[in-house]
């Protein structure tokens, strides 16, 4: 079932998301599963928010290609998220 994910960074900033997103190569490589991507600056912190097929899609993706993206971009000051998740009922896209 599809899942939208809030991931609130509580010291990371932008410019932390846009390292993470080079080393990712993202979004050139699109990760598998992930059907809508969008970040944020919430009173002074990054904030994440996307929308996967499944809550099984974004383990998979962080446990193989983002913890290892973060240590190389952010080195000791990579953090793990606060992770909201909800199940969606409609998401439109074109």
């Amino acid at each position: 079932m599809a899942v939208g994910l809030r991931l609130d960074f509580p010291t990371l900033t932008l410019p932390d998301y846009d390292s993470v997103c080079d080393a990712l190569n993202f979004p050139a490589q699109w990760p598998d599963g992930l059907k809508a991507h969008a970040s944020t600056e919430v009173d002074g912190h990054l904030r994440v928010m996307d929308w996967w097929e499944s809550r099984q899609h974004f383990d998979r993706f962080v446990e193989s290609h983002l913890q290892n993206a973060m240590g190389k971009a952010l080195g000791d000051r990579a953090e793990a998220p606060e992770v909201t998740e909800f199940q969606l009922h409609t998401i439109y896209t074109r």
